[in-house]
Formats: C-alpha cells, structure tokens, sequence
C-alpha cells in the first residue's frame, strides 16, 4: 500500500498540512480496520477520530467516541469539535440478511443516521466518502452480472434501498449546502474475524468446528451457485486510503464500484476452503440460509475507481480464504 507523500498534501492534494479523518461505525468489522489502516498509512501529524454507538477497545493514534447517530446534537457536537477535512460514513447494517430481518430498524439506522451527519456536515468544509454497497444494483444483474457506474440501480433488497435512499439524501442535502462527497459502492469484502452471518466467515467457521470435532461433519450451506465478486477487506481499506490521497482529482458526487470484477460461485468459495483442510464432510442445503432472488451473479465493475485512482485489488482470493480459515480456526484455541 503506498504511503501518502505529506509535502503533496501540502502542495494542495488534500487541502492542509494533514488531515482530520472522522470515521463513523468505528465498532463495526470494516469500521475499525479503516482507522487501524488510516493510522498506519496517513502522515503522522494527521488526526483520526472515530465514533460509534458503544464504547471501543482502545485504538494508538486514533481517539474514539461514543455518539449515537441518531442524537442529532451529539453528532453535530461532535462534528463541530474535530472539524474534519475527510468523513468515511460506514455506520449502517452491513448484512442483506440483518437488514432483511429487521427491517423497521434498517431504515432508522442508515437514513436517519445518514440525515443526521449530512446536517451536521452542511455547515463544515469536509468531504464525505459514503459506503454504499454494489447491493443497489438489485433486479439489474439479471441483466448485466458486473453492472458499471451507468447502470441505473433497480435494489430489491431492503438493504439496496436504504443504501439507495442515502445516497439521494447526500445528493439534495450536500449538493445545496455546497459541501463535497463521493459514494462508493464495495462488492462483497471478506477477511479474518467478520461475522458468520456473511457466507465465507460461515463457511471457514463450521469447518474449524467439524475438524476439532465440535459439530458433526456437515456442512450447512446455502444456495451454491450464486456468484458474488468476493475481494479481501484489506485491499477495500487500501481503496479508502487510496481515496484520500486523491481526494481532490475525483469530481463532487462521483460514484465508484469497488471490487475485483470477478464473480465467484459460492461452490467455488467451499472448493477452495475444501483444499485447506483434511477434514470430511457432507453438504446439506438449509432453507434459512437460502435467500430469495439469490440465484444470480451478482458482481460489478471497478475499471472506473481503478482509471481514477491507479488501484486494484492485489491479495488473492485463496490467501483470503486461507486467512479466514485460520483465524476461525485460531479463535477455538
């Protein structure tokens, strides 16, 4: 990953000397793996706050705060205090399946939180970099599996909606009050230590208990043959990075799909983690892990972000596995 020249900053690329990164969902998986690479990667004067609804484990070089975003006045407090030059907005559901579940509670946490910091963002300088998710595309990949920025999204999932509707509430409120932001819209990131409410973490998480004889072997899965554009979370971290450092080369309103551009079957993730292990087991399909529309591809193409940017993803998919396998594995002792 490269490192961020701050006498380039200094030159205008950003705006300052360093930056003020603010980073909302600071507690979530992705969340504290974006302030763990902002540390390591921005220049060391720079600031890094990072909030969230519950209190978080200590971070070096990154102060944390706990603030509800739907308390209006806390966050606009807050926002006001560290007066950020860059906000990464990742508070929100990240789970279709968390999202499809309660849904009267999806739509409070991502479009009033997302209401509330656009407010509170309307009467400061700062960019905001949204995380929408490549899931607003919906009914448009039965017609175009890696759908680019000029696909107009037709979501069919509670969480492509609301992911939606944030980004029409930072289009009207950002765009009147004069203030920048950029929406990105990640295909699925994986990595160590994510929650096995998502497909891979799942899957590595039911092997590691099969081969130290903690559950029987077989493995609950299930519909196989969707594809998903699958990309380590450390090259999404990078992107973000990789952000800042061009922050003043990508244009007000600018929305970039981020993702390898490949679509793997789930068939192919189990193969894969199948290869890693010497434990046998058997497969058996179960209705609740099967979602409606889910037969489809469903990935996306980053040349846009990539040509703007100069990034691409660089971790191979079998390291990804690899890692995950063995951090569930690591977790039973």
């Amino acid at each position: 990953m490269r490192r961020i020249d701050p006498g380039r900053q200094r030159q205008g690329r950003t705006g300052a000397g360093f930056m003020r990164v603010l980073v909302t969902g600071a507690g979530d998986y992705l969340g504290r793996r974006l302030l763990e690479a902002l540390r390591r990667d921005l220049p060391p004067e720079s600031r890094i706050l990072g909030i969230d609804r519950a209190s978080q484990p200590p971070i070096d070089g990154v102060t944390c705060l706990c603030v509800d975003p739907f308390d209006a006045g806390r966050l606009a407090a807050a926002v006001l205090d560290f007066d950020p030059t860059l906000v990464f907005h990742l508070a929100a559901l990240a789970s279709v399946a968390q999202s499809s579940e309660t849904p009267s509670y999806a739509w409070r946490a991502d479009l009033l939180g997302t209401l509330n910091l656009a407010e509170a963002l309307a009467k400061s300088g700062a960019t905001l970099v949204f995380l929408s998710a490549s899931v607003v595309y919906g009914e448009a990949f039965r017609i175009r599996p890696r759908p680019d920025e000029s696909v107009t999204p037709r979501p069919d999932t509670i969480s492509g909606r609301t992911k939606t509707a944030c980004e029409y509430i930072l289009r009207d409120v950002l765009a009147n009050a004069g203030v920048k932001h950029l929406v990105l819209r990640p295909s699925n990131y994986i990595g160590p230590g994510q929650a096995e409410t998502f497909v891979v973490a799942s899957l590595a998480g039911q092997i590691a208990r099969i081969e130290r004889g903690l559950a029987p072997p077989c493995l609950e899965v299930g519909d196989l043959s969707a594809g998903r554009d699958f990309f380590d979370v450390a090259d999404f971290t990078a992107a973000c990075i990789r952000v800042a450092e061009r922050l003043a080369d990508l244009p007000n309103g600018g929305i970039y799909n981020v993702g390898s551009g490949t679509v793997t079957p789930v068939s192919g993730i189990l193969n894969g983690l199948r290869d890693m292990t010497e434990a046998t087991f058997t497969v058996r399909v179960v209705s609740d892990r099967v979602r409606d529309k889910s037969t489809r591809a469903e990935g996306c193409d980053p040349a846009a972000f990539m040509a703007a940017t100069d990034w691409k993803p660089v971790i191979p998919l079998t390291e990804s596995l690899s890692s995950i396998l063995a951090e569930a594995r690591a977790r039973l002792g």
